[in-house]
């Protein structure tokens, strides 16, 4: 049997991240294949790679809280993580668990095993959720470089909806007691599925599940020199203001918008028009495409385009790129209905 090394950390969310980066190029270098299981300790907001913090998180009740904002190098969604939810990383090359979106699906297979061995049933949701009774439990999300994939995503032990409605940005407070009841319809947890287990017990289940799922031996491990290294350089990128706050930055002025979800997330289009003409263009949400930046050239191609060239600059683009869940032509649609309003 194949073995992985296996590491457990509880950090800041910018050491955590970090660690992200770190171990998928250390991988990418030579290094062994390995599991990390993460506890966010202080609590976390952290929103994914293509989301503006300004559109999506409540700043100031944040604060107030003495949580941290964090900025995955993932796609997805905003996430809350501290003590009672369980990170789990895989870091290999894709020969050993797939592209990105077939190591998603090897990592929720450990999910769901690791449920199982606590008396839930548990199925994979298209794109990149597991849930029980139609209730989401873990959302996952990978990237990769080059041939080295990273897979990531969450077992929640214990949650809080009204801790998550309070710190996300609302259009109006009367929508909080509409958005608690969904968030409860829409999301659960271990401990309130079952009997209350403590985190120990999770981690201790959980490493047994992802074995089988990875058909590999953890092995217990550490960091290596140059990893601690690294970590302790990017966690000054992870811990920054420009990352966090400025990698997605909403455009000021008389701005057009629109939004859409579509099975692969959640699509936002703000735009600044001149006549027919488009100055400045932000797109933003919880979709994953691969590679991650690409997002960054598709507004450079429509950024001093016409309207009308819209529907060709997205699709040249496409070509190119690879977006799951997302078609085409949903996203010529919804940029065109910010551009057009």
């Amino acid at each position: 049997m194949d073995s992985f090394r296996f590491l457990i950390e509880r950090n800041s969310q910018a050491k955590i991240l970090a660690g992200e980066e770190a171990l998928l190029e250390s991988v990418a270098s030579g290094g062994e294949p390995t599991l990390r299981f993460v506890i966010f300790d202080p609590t976390a907001v952290l929103v994914g790679y293509h989301q503006a913090v300004e559109q999506e998180v409540n700043v100031e009740e944040v604060k107030r809280r003495g949580w941290e904002i964090g900025r995955r190098p993932t796609g997805g969604g905003t996430i809350i993580m501290g003590p009672f939810q369980l990170g789990w990383e895989i870091y290999a090359e894709s020969s050993i668990i797939g592209n990105p979106e077939e190591a998603i699906r090897k990592g929720a297979e450990g999910v769901i095993i690791t449920l199982k061995k606590l008396g839930l049933n548990a199925n994979f949701r298209p794109k990149n959720d597991v849930e029980i009774n139609g209730r989401k439990i873990s959302g996952i999300g990978a990237f990769s470089i080059g041939k080295y994939v990273s897979v990531t995503g969450t077992i929640l032990l214990d949650f809080n909806v009204d801790d998550m409605i309070s710190t996300l940005k609302l259009s109006s407070e009367k929508l909080k007691d509409k958005i608690a009841k969904d968030y409860k319809e829409r999301v659960t947890w271990i401990n309130r599925e079952r009997s209350p287990i403590d985190m120990e017990e999770l981690i201790s289940t959980a490493k047994e599940g992802f074995e089988e799922a990875l058909k590999v031996k953890l092995i217990d491990g550490k960091y290596t020199d140059k990893e601690i290294e690294d970590i302790n350089t990017l966690s000054l990128k992870y811990s920054s203001p420009e990352w966090i706050f400025n990698t997605r930055i909403p455009l000021k002025g008389d701005i057009k918008y629109a939004e859409e979800k579509f099975p692969g997330g959640l699509v936002k289009v703000q735009a600044k028009v001149q006549g027919k003409v488009i100055e400045a263009i932000l797109i933003t949400g919880d979709f994953f495409v691969e590679p991650k930046r690409a997002i960054y050239d598709l507004e450079a191609r429509l950024k001093w385009s016409l309207v009308d060239d819209i529907e060709k600059e997205v699709r040249d683009w496409y070509s190119q790129v690879k977006i799951i869940g997302i078609k085409p032509e949903d996203l010529i649609k919804v940029i065109k209905e910010a551009v057009s309003k």
